[in-house]
């Protein structure tokens, strides 16, 4: 069974493994825009900050923890979490 930290930590790490992949020039043009593209549309901390209060409200329980409570998960974001403050560049070569 998946617990709200390990939720939280799992889309906090998607979301800065998408910006690895968009800067990484190593890989492939495509792979580098296709992360572009799905990080548009990716929660960013601060959705999942907004979803996790839900769990705390009287309805249905979303399932997340906030993100100050799940230790340890910005140290395996090279470049941080995906923000909405992120920009990330269109990839061009």
């Amino acid at each position: 069974m998946t617990m709200p930290d390990e939720r939280t930590r799992a889309l906090l790490w998607a979301g800065g493994f998408l910006i690895e992949l968009a800067r990484d020039n190593r890989l492939p043009l495509d792979i580098r825009r296709h992360a572009v593209v799905i990080a548009r549309h990716f929660p960013t901390i601060e959705d999942v900050s907004a979803l996790a209060l839900f769990r705390y409200s009287s309805g249905p329980a979303i399932g997340l923890a906030l993100p100050d409570e799940v230790p340890f998960w910005a140290k395996d974001c090279r470049y941080g979490p995906l923000s909405h403050s992120t920009r990330l560049a269109w990839p061009t070569g």
